[in-house]
C-alpha cells in the first residue's frame, strides 16, 4: 500500500518548491501589503450573527460555541484535492452574516496591538511556568479548528495553571485558521497568561498567498472585505508574534528548554559561532516576510529559526538556505544548547515519517511536535502535545480529532471550565481507542521524552485520500516533465513506433521524477500508479504524456482536450477529396492560411477549441514548420500527422519512409506530390494513379502490381478503406515517422505550462501590484507580470512566453474584460488526467 508519509512528503515538497521559486524571484522583500487605511475598517460590513462572542469577557462561551457554529463543516481534504486548499468552511459567502462579520473580526485581530509590542525585545518570550502549573506546547495546527478544540477538550482549556504554546503554524491548508486566531485572541484577551502564540513559517504574507488562509478570507467575506482582514493579519498580527520561547519551570535545577518552530540557524553566510537567542535572535528585525531574498545575517538567521529541518548525520546537509533552509545535525544542536545553556529545544514544522505526535532526534537534545492530526486529510498521523509541567518534565501525549459534528455533541454535553480533567481526560481516551490501533504513547516523567514507536494506523478512506494525492502530484510532475520525458522515451523507440516495453517506460520514468521528491516517487509508486493508470505493456508513451494536460479554473475535466480535438478534425477530414480540403483552409485562394482562416475553419467541423487554443495551436504549427503564414501544404501535413498516438508500424513503413524522403529530396511537399499524381483531378488517388505515380520514383519505380495493392491497403489503414487514396491518408503515410514525432513533441508545449510552472513567482508578483490585496488587476498590469516572468525565464535559459501566448493567456485570465481576478486564475489552475474525464 501507500504510506501516510507520502502526504506529508508531498506537503514538503511543495512548500520547497514554492519558497525556492519566490525567493529567487523576488530581488529583495517586497511590499505586499499595506495596512488597512481608517476609512477601509470603517466601511467593512458589521452585524455576524455571532460577533457577541467575540466581545471582551466571552472568551469561554465562544469556545464552546465553535463546535455548534460548524457542526455541519466537512472534514479537511485539502491534501487529496489541491483546489480545496483554506475551504473546508462550509459557510462560504454566509460567513458574514451568519458567523462573523468583516467589521467584527478587523476589530479583534487588532487586539494583538495590545499584546506584543514591535521591538525586538518581544521576539523572544521569557515564560516562567510557576509551581503547580503546566505548559502545554501545540505544535502545527493549519487551520485544523478540530484538533484545537479536542486539545482543549482532552487537556482542560487555558488558564494560569494550564497554559498553552502555540508554535507557530496556526494558519493555512486548512479551512479554520481565522477561528483558532481569534479564539486565541480573544482567550490571552481575557486571561493573558493562558496563552502564549508565536510565529510560524506560514504566519508569513508569502505563505498566506499560496497555502491557503488568503483563500479562506477570500470565500468568507469576498474579495474586498476579505483583502482588508488579510492585511491586518499580514501587517498587524503575524509581524507582532513572538518568534522564539524561552521557558523556565518545568525543568529541574532551573535548567531552560527553547521553542522555536523550524530549526537551529547553522551555517549562514558570516556566521561563526552558534546562534545566540539573547545577542542574535534577540536583536533581529521580526517585522518582515521570512520568504524573500536573503541578503544579510540577520535574514538568514530568521529564515532558518522558521524554515529549518533537522537531520540525521547520515543524510548530510543541504546546501543552499532557499527551499526549507540549512539543515541542523546533532552537533549543531548540541553546540546552540551549549551556547544558550538549555536543556534542548522543541521544534515543529513538520511531520514526523513515523506519523506520530511527536519525533526525538539529536540525542534527546531535539523534539519535533505537530498538533494536526490526519493532516491535511490524507496523511493518516496522530497529533501530539507535549505537556510541561512542573517536576514531572517533558510528556508527550497523542491525540486524534474526532470530526465537528461529535465535537458538537462532546462540547454540548461538557463544561469544560467545570468537568473534571480526569474524567474528561479518560473519556477522550475511550472514544480514541476506536481511532488508536495502539496505546498512547507516552514519556516516562523526569527530563526528555522517549519517541513513540510503531505507525499511526490508516484506514481505508485515509488511504484512499493519500492515494488521490499521490496521483494528483504526479500528474502535475509529468506535466512539468513532459518535454525531457518524450525526448527520454523517443531515444529508446528505435522504430518510432510510440511504444515502450512497460519496464523502459518505468526506467525513464523513475530517472527524471525521483529526484524531485525521492521520498515520494518510488519504484513501487510507479508500478502502482501504472496499474491505476490502466497502462499496458507495452506502454503508448505519446498517449500517455497527453492524457496529463494543465487547464484553467473555468476548464474541468470535461473541457475539449486539444490533441483529441484536432485527432477528430483528421478523422472527419481523412476521406475529403483534395479541392474542398484546400477551399476550407484557404478561403480566398492565397495558398496560404493565416491565423484568422485557420481558426475560422476549425468550427465548421463542430470543433471544441475555445479562440485562444486555437490561436496558440496555429502558433505552434507555425513555429513547427517555421512558417508564418502557414502554407496551405503545411496545414495538411500538420493536421494529418497530428494525433494522440503514431500510425501503426509494419512491413510497408520503411517503404513509405523512403517515398516521403524521395518526396521531400526532390524539393516538393507531399501535398504537391499528391496534386502531381492526381491526373484526373478528383481529389483522390486511384489505385492506377498510385502505381504511376510510385513508379516515377527510384524506391519504388520497380514495384509490382500486388505490392502496390497491399501498399495502398497500407495507405487505407490510416483511414477509410474504400479504394481510393485521400490527400490526408496519403501524407500522414508517408511523412516520416520523426517528423511526426517532432510535432508530437511541439504539442507537448501546452499554452499554460509556463504559467503553471512559474505561477508561485506571478502570483507574488500579481499581489505586489495589488496592495490592498482586492484580488484583482488590470489587464496590463497581468501582461507586465507576464513579461516579468520571461525577463527571470530567459536569464533561466527556459523557453519564454511568446506574444500570442502572452495574448492567449490574458484572454483566459480576463475572460474577455478589461481586469484579472489573478487569485481565482492562478488557483484555478489544475492538472486533468485526460482519459479519465473521457
Amino acid at each position: 500500500g501507500l504510506p501516510g508519509a507520502t502526504s506529508a512528503g508531498v506537503e514538503a515538497y511543495e512548500e520547497q518548491r514554492i519558497t525556492s521559486q519566490v525567493m529567487g524571484y523576488m530581488p529583495a522583500a517586497p511590499a505586499l501589503t499595506q495596512e488597512p487605511a481608517p476609512a477601509d475598517l470603517h466601511n467593512l460590513p458589521d452585524r455576524g450573527r455571532c460577533d457577541d462572542f467575540l466581545r471582551p469577557g466571552r472568551s469561554a462561551e465562544l469556545l464552546h460555541a465553535l463546535p455548534s457554529i460548524f457542526k455541519n463543516d466537512p472534514p479537511v481534504n485539502c491534501g487529496a484535492r489541491s483546489e480545496l486548499v483554506g475551504l473546508s468552511c462550509a459557510y462560504r459567502e454566509r460567513y458574514a452574516t451568519e458567523v462573523f462579520s468583516p467589521a467584527a473580526v478587523s476589530r479583534h485581530l487588532q487586539l494583538a496591538r495590545g499584546f506584543w509590542q514591535p521591538t525586538p525585545q518581544d521576539n523572544v518570550a521569557n515564560l516562567v511556568i510557576p509551581p503547580g502549573a503546566r505548559l502545554i506546547v501545540v505544535g502545527d495546527v493549519h487551520g485544523q479548528l478540530e484538533d484545537v478544540l479536542w486539545i482543549f477538550f482532552k487537556y482542560g482549556p487555558p488558564s494560569a495553571s494550564n497554559q498553552y504554546l502555540f508554535n507557530g503554524d496556526i494558519v493555512d491548508r486548512g479551512g479554520h485558521s481565522l477561528e483558532i486566531l481569534l479564539l486565541l485572541l480573544a482567550i490571552k484577551r481575557d486571561d493573558p497568561a493562558s496563552v502564549h502564540l508565536q510565529r510560524g513559517n506560514h504566519e508569513d504574507v508569502q505563505c498566506g498567498i499560496h497555502f491557503g488562509f488568503r483563500a479562506e478570507l477570500q470565500s468568507k467575506f469576498g474579495f474586498a472585505a476579505g483583502g482588508t482582514v488579510w492585511n491586518l493579519c499580514c501587517n498587524v498580527v503575524f509581524p507582532l508574534l513572538p518568534i522564539v520561547s524561552s521557558v523556565l519551570g518545568p525543568l529541574t535545577g532551573g535548567r531552560r528548554f527553547c521553542v522555536l518552530h523550524g530549526g537551529i540557524p547553522v551555517d549562514c553566510p558570516g556566521q561563526t559561532r552558534p546562534v545566540s537567542v539573547k545577542d542574535d535572535l534577540g536583536r533581529l528585525n521580526r517585522l518582515v516576510t521570512t520568504v524573500q531574498a536573503t541578503s544579510d545575517l540577520s535574514s538568514h538567521i530568521l529564515f532558518n529559526l522558521l524554515w529549518a529541518d533537522p537531520a540525521e548525520a547520515s543524510e548530510g546537509k543541504r546546501a543552499g538556505n532557499h527551499g526549507r533552509g540549512n539543515r541542523f545535525v546533532e552537533k549543531d544542536t548540541a553546540a546552540f544548547c551549549e551556547a544558550n545553556e538549555i536543556a534542548f529545544i522543541v521544534r515543529s514544522h513538520e511531520v514526523p515519517r513515523s506519523l506520530r505526535g511527536a519525533v526525538a532526534m539529536h540525542g534527546g537534545k531535539c523534539f519535533t511536535v505537530f498538533s494536526a492530526s490526519n493532516y491535511m486529510g490524507s496523511t493518516g498521523n496522530r497529533g501530539g502535545v507535549f505537556m510541561a509541567e512542573v517536576g514531572k518534565g517533558l510528556q508527550l501525549k497523542e491525540h486524534s480529532a474526532p470530526p465537528f459534528h461529535a465535537l458538537a455533541d462532546i462540547y454540548a454535553s461538557n463544561n469544560l471550565y467545570t468537568a473534571n480533567l480526569e474524567e474528561r481526560l479518560q473519556e477522550a481516551e475511550q472514544m480514541e481507542k476506536q481511532s488508536f490501533a495502539q496505546p498512547e504513547g507516552e514519556a516516562a516523567a523526569g527530563a526528555s521524552p522517549r519517541s513513540p514507536s510503531g505507525p499511526a494506523p490508516m484506514g481505508g478512506s485515509l488511504r484512499s485520500n493519500a492515494e488521490a494525492q499521490l496521483q494528483q502530484f504526479v500528474m502535475e510532475r509529468i506535466c512539468e516533465q513532459k518535454d525531457q520525458l518524450f525526448i527520454e522515451f523517443r531515444g529508446l523507440d528505435y522504430e518510432m513506433s510510440g511504444l515502450l516495453p512497460r519496464a523502459q517506460w518505468a526506467e525513464v520514468m523513475h530517472k527524471n521524477l525521483s529526484p524531485l521528491c525521492p521520498e515520494v516517487l518510488t519504484p513501487p509508486v510507479l508500478d502502482r500508479l501504472a496499474v491505476l493508470w490502466g497502462l499496458g505493456d507495452p506502454v503508448g508513451y505519446v498517449r500517455f504524456l497527453h492524457r496529463f494536460q494543465i487547464r484553467g479554473p473555468d476548464e474541468d475535466g470535461s473541457a475539449p482536450d486539444l490533441m483529441r480535438e484536432v485527432s477528430k478534425l483528421r478523422r472527419k477530414l481523412l476521406d475529403a477529396p483534395a479541392q474542398s480540403l484546400e477551399q476550407l483552409l484557404d478561403p480566398n485562394g492565397d495558398r496560404s492560411v493565416s491565423r484568422t482562416e485557420f481558426v475560422n475553419f476549425l468550427p465548421q467541423f463542430n470543433i471544441d477549441v475555445p479562440l485562444p487554443h486555437a490561436g496558440a495551436l496555429y502558433e505552434q504549427m507555425s513555429s513547427f514548420v517555421q512558417q508564418d503564414p502557414l502554407t496551405v501544404d503545411s496545414a495538411v501535413l500538420c493536421l494529418a500527422i497530428m494525433s494522440r498516438a503514431p500510425p501503426p508500424v509494419n512491413r510497408w513503413s520503411p517503404i513509405a519512409e523512403k517515398i516521403g524522403s524521395e518526396i521531400a529530396r526532390a524539393g516538393k511537399s507531399y501535398a504537391y506530390a499528391f496534386r502531381f499524381w492526381d491526373t484526373d483531378r478528383d481529389g483522390y488517388l486511384s489505385l492506377e494513379e498510385l502505381q504511376q505515380g510510385l513508379r516515377q520514383l527510384p524506391a519504388t519505380q520497380n514495384i509490382d502490381s500486388a505490392s502496390i495493392v497491399n501498399f495502398m491497403s497500407y495507405i487505407e489503414g490510416m483511414g477509410v478503406s474504400n479504394r481510393r487514396v485521400s490527400m490526408f491518408e496519403f501524407v500522414r503515410a508517408v511523412a516520416p515517422r520523426s517528423l511526426a514525432m517532432e510535432l508530437h513533441q511541439t504539442m507537448l508545449k501546452e499554452i499554460l505550462k509556463r504559467v503553471w510552472i512559474c505561477r508561485p513567482a506571478l502570483q507574488t508578483l500579481l499581489a505586489q501590484a495589488d496592495p490592498r490585496a482586492t484580488s484583482r488587476v488590470s489587464v496590463d498590469d497581468f501582461r507586465e507580470c507576464l513579461g516579468m516572468i520571461n525577463s527571470e525565464l530567459e536569464q533561466r535559459g527556459r523557453p519564454l512566453l511568446s506574444d500570442i501566448q502572452v495574448t492567449a493567456i490574458c484572454e483566459i485570465a480576463s475572460r474577455g474584460s478589461r481586469s484579472v481576478q489573478y487569485d481565482r486564475f492562478i488557483r484555478g489552475l489544475h492538472v486533468v488526467d485526460v482519459e479519465l474525464a473521457g
